[in-house]
């Protein structure tokens, strides 16, 4: 008698079905987690220049420099962009402003999250405004749209 090992067509196209089934239900899931991880990095970004803000602030405090400043990364030069000296990289459109207080304003935009972070003066976390959806809105004019 002979004896076949083997799976038959129908058990093959089960197992197929099934990792399909799992792919379409965990596809959208993996997606969000890296979108929301993209966005955590961004803010973290954020709160990284504003921590710069601090230092940058001190050093002109100590000079009898004027503390204000204004970057506009759509705009700005290169040089200006690295006034504040800090890790990561840089947003690619947006506002930051540092009044003459230490208040720290922001609108913040990144192409890889495409998100556009918030934070007011008076505020004190970064936060996503979700209402923003491109880079030519995010500045600090729109941030409470």
């Amino acid at each position: 008698m002979m004896n076949k090992k083997g799976f038959t067509l129908v058990e093959l196209l089960a197992v197929i079905v099934i990792i399909a089934i799992i792919a379409l239900i965990t596809t959208p899931i993996v997606l969000n987690v890296i979108q929301n991880s993209k966005i955590n990095a961004f803010k973290d970004t954020a709160h990284g220049l504003v921590v710069a803000a601090g230092t940058y602030q001190a050093e002109k405090q100590a000079l009898n420099q004027d503390t204000t400043l204004l970057i506009n990364y759509k705009t700005s030069s290169q040089a200006e962009k690295d006034v504040l000296k800090t890790k990561g990289v840089l947003p690619d459109a947006g506002e930051f402003r540092i009044d003459e207080n230490g208040k720290v304003t922001l609108a913040l935009w990144s192409d890889d999250a495409h998100a556009c972070v918030v934070k007011a003066a008076s505020a004190k976390e970064i936060i996503v405004n979700e209402n923003i959806t491109s880079a030519s809105d995010c500045n600090i004019a729109n941030m409470n749209k």
